[in-house]
């Protein structure tokens, strides 16, 4: 049976045509080679190399059989350089999943710094409100979530990727739209508009912690599954919010203002993913989003909340 390093020893013979050098460059004596070469050709049943006492050289059929060889022997070591890769999260496929507001934060930064280094990944993007997001990372059905940490973390790591502050958000024509600096507890009369509890569990108690501590817990009006939504409305008149700073810069609206709050709360996007979920590449995403973080925090005239230790890669 014809084995791989049959091959081998075909492919340097054929290019030296010299048993002794052939036989030095493979690291064997002459005469295992010649043996080799000759079963290699009675199991083909065709003559491989015409033979004298001063010179070897390679049939018609030889000659066929080498580019043949050779292309097995680039595609075993393709395969090999593949398996190593993608053992290493370096080749594959990575299904990432965000939540809206993450598209204006830290999403573009991520996947395009990623995209870069790991050009042989198959990366695939899909927006989803966070508690369903955090659901499809626990089933497998997504390999890693940017959104806010869920309440329930059963079978999930996290890594902290982006820390911003809450703002304001008020009407352009509301009396309070020209002060620069906000006092939750300015707000307290106000109707607010805000996302669901149970779409977002972290931003909401951030908001009403915020208030109670400001002396009043806030009045909600309306609820909305997504932050744009929330903007619009307040653009409308319906009432106030507060959002994640970086929503300042998605607004489609003219007639909301930002405003920063004092002491403002602290919004934290992170990844997810599950412990039991064995893609490589989740690994190289995870890291990749730390040095994202990293950098972006030593950017010059960087304005980011400080990071926190979070959970590790287990």
């Amino acid at each position: 049976m014809i084995e791989l390093r049959h091959f081998q020893y075909f492919v340097v013979l054929a290019q030296t045509l010299h048993f002794g050098r052939a036989a030095q460059q493979l690291h064997i004596s002459q005469p295992p080679l010649s043996r080799q070469i000759a079963l290699m050709e009675a199991e083909l049943g065709v003559q491989l190399f015409e033979r004298t006492n001063r010179s070897v050289r390679l049939t018609r059929a030889g000659t066929r059989f080498y580019q043949d060889a050779v292309d097995i022997l680039n595609a075993v070591d393709r395969a090999r350089r593949n398996v190593v890769a993608a053992s290493r999260g370096e080749d594959g496929a990575i299904t990432v999943g965000f939540m809206m507001s993450s598209a204006y934060n830290i999403l573009p930064a991520l996947t395009r710094t990623y995209a870069a280094a790991y050009s042989r990944v198959d990366m695939k993007l899909g927006e989803t409100l966070p508690n369903l997001l955090a659901e499809a990372v626990r089933a497998g059905q997504t390999d890693v979530g940017i959104m806010y940490r869920p309440e329930d973390l059963t079978g999930l790591d996290t890594a902290t990727v982006f820390r911003e502050e809450m703002v304001a958000v008020i009407p352009r024509t509301h009396a309070l739209a020209k002060v620069r600096v906000l006092d939750a507890a300015q707000l307290a009369e106000e109707s607010f508009v805000s996302i669901p509890r149970e779409i977002a569990p972290l931003v909401y108690d951030l908001i009403v912690t915020h208030c109670r501590r400001a002396g009043f817990s806030p009045h909600i009006r309306l609820e909305t599954n997504l932050q744009q939504t929330i903007i619009n409305l307040v653009g409308e008149g319906l009432g106030v919010a507060m959002v994640p700073m970086s929503m300042s810069s998605a607004s489609a609206s003219g007639n909301a203002v930002f405003k920063p709050l004092r002491n403002a709360p602290v919004a934290e996007v992170a990844l997810l993913w599950s412990r039991d979920n064995h893609n490589p590449c989740v690994a190289t995403f995870v890291e990749n989003a730390r040095n994202v973080w990293r950098e972006m925090q030593r950017a010059p005239g960087a304005r980011l909340v400080p990071d926190l230790p979070d959970t590790s890669l287990r």
